[in-house]
């Protein structure tokens, strides 16, 4: 389908919906194809999981939270680790398995997980973490789900515009984040937009993790990368940026719901 036409589909789809998960639900065939830049930051996702649990994959048990159609589900299954999709599109879902068979999809929201506590040593979110309206109940389920050793990478950041308008500086940024902010309002999305996420996402993780960086992904953007759980009752972390560029309501589950898991632990170097 050539490009203006995928751009109208989005965009009739963006007039007739009224909530994130009927947009998602209305565009999910046409997903992969119009948000072609997301490859790049799941090609770099896969290499951050790869590197820091190197010779681990196997045993990896990895959550993609929003994930779509599949695109990093795919890439990491292919690697070897074993995959849970989760999100709160169905037909997304639906897609996502017709490729991708030997993962688990899950239809549920990111702030009510349905999995055991330490259920994943990794814990990955390309793209959905600017669609959540309360961060903090999310990162709450993650700490909850995620290994206390375990691996977090969220991204991209800035976000695009649409999914797909690279954020400048000035005041054309400013007038078209407003704009923009204004029009999924009214059509009832939730899409965060200002540049301010990347910092408090940043900070949020530092409550929580005692190592949080910054990696480059791609021209201009970065991911958001924190491992290795804190204490109770631990100050938090300091953070740390590094941006070089070296290599639920009760949803139905669409397949298969994850059973409670041992707690036997991966070290991660």
């Amino acid at each position: 389908m050539a490009r203006p036409a995928l751009w109208w589909r989005v965009f009739k789809a963006a007039l007739c919906s009224r909530s994130n998960r009927q947009f998602y639900d209305r565009i999910a065939p046409v997903y992969e194809e119009v948000f072609v830049e997301h490859e790049q930051h799941a090609d770099r996702m896969v290499e951050l999981l790869q590197t820091n649990l190197a010779g681990q994959a196997d045993a990896t048990r990895v959550l993609d939270i929003g994930c779509g159609t599949g695109l990093l589900t795919r890439k990491l299954a292919d690697r070897g680790f074993d995959v849970t999709g989760l999100d709160i599109s169905f037909e997304s879902l639906r897609l996502m398995q017709q490729s991708a068979a030997n993962v688990h999809a899950v239809h549920a929201e990111g702030a009510r997980l349905p999995f055991t506590d330490e259920a994943f040593q990794a814990i990955v979110a390309l793209g959905s973490w600017r669609h959540f309206p309360d961060p903090r109940r999310v990162m709450k389920e993650i700490v909850r789900t995620l290994g206390p050793d375990g691996l977090l990478v969220i991204g991209y950041f800035p976000p695009s515009l649409g999914g797909a308008i690279h954020q400048g500086r000035g005041v054309w940024r400013k007038m078209m984040t407003r704009l923009y902010q204004g029009a999924i309002r009214r059509l009832g999305y939730v899409d965060r937009t200002d540049l301010s996420l990347e910092p408090q996402t940043i900070n949020l993780a530092s409550n929580y993790f005692v190592e949080v960086r910054t990696v480059t992904s791609g021209e201009y953007w970065h991911l958001v990368v924190a491992r290795g759980q804190q204490q109770p009752g631990a100050m938090p972390a300091g953070k740390k940026i590094d941006k070089s560029s070296t290599s639920t309501h009760s949803f139905p589950c669409l397949a298969i719901q994850r059973p409670a898991v041992d707690n036997t632990r991966t070290f991660f170097k």
